[in-house]
């Protein structure tokens, strides 16, 4: 069976070995931010998790990032100049990241805080009619629980895919937060990807809803290591 890899862990005080093993680029972006825990964070565990898997020391990896609607460099989902066909995806908020590799095929992750998607407007901006209609009688936690899940796995398919917000989440249609994760229906202009393997991930943090896609036919299996 096919597998990813994935780490989760809370944000805490960066040590020094976590600074020691990023990139110049990595510190230098970190630095400018201002709170850089979550930002070394998932850095170094990203750097971590492919080492293990490569077998490599954590600081001799090339990491970059591409932008595949503007091929820039500056943003983009983080991948391996050395490696191309090993797989990788970073997500985090200010209290938990999560990171994830695999060789199966281009991959993406998302980490949503329920608490993120209280506010007027959501639904418009982010859910499909047919998706809005599978809350509509929902309030309180559950909503907010129900829209963060949904959220990530929009925000899950378009990492994986590589065009971020580019693509309009509201023409991607999921399944319902009490159904398996499933992509329903692609209705962007942009051309749908062929195989999308999609699925939730067990968070410790309660607070939180986490899904990953997978660009690839399953079965996927996940692998916390």
């Amino acid at each position: 069976m096919q597998k990813v890899r994935i780490r989760v862990a809370t944000v805490g005080e960066p040590s020094s070995d976590d600074w020691a093993i990023l990139d110049r680029t990595e510190c230098a972006r970190a630095e400018r931010r201002a709170d850089p825990r979550p930002f070394v964070a998932v850095h170094a565990a990203l750097r971590r998790l492919v080492a293990t898997e490569l077998d490599v020391p954590a600081s001799s990896l090339r990491l970059s990032r591409r932008c595949r609607t503007c091929g820039s460099e500056r943003h983009g989902k983080p991948w391996l100049l050395d490696h191309l066909r090993v797989y990788t995806s970073i997500s985090y908020t200010a209290e938990v990241i999560l990171v994830g590799v695999t060789t199966t095929g281009e991959l993406g992750l998302d980490i949503e805080q329920f608490s993120a998607t209280d506010f007027d407007g959501f639904e418009a901006t982010t859910l499909a009619d047919m998706e809005r209609l599978a809350l509509v009688d929902m309030t309180g936690s559950d909503l907010l629980r129900a829209r963060a899940t949904m959220w990530a796995r929009k925000e899950a398919i378009l990492k994986a895919t590589g065009h971020g917000l580019v693509v309009d989440p509201t023409s991607l249609v999921v399944s319902g937060p009490g159904e398996p994760a499933k992509l329903t229906r692609w209705l962007a202009d942009l051309p749908e990807p062929r195989h999308v393997t999609l699925g939730d991930l067990h968070l410790p943090e309660s607070s939180h809803a986490g899904a990953f896609a997978v660009l690839a036919p399953g079965p996927v299996e996940i692998d916390y290591t």
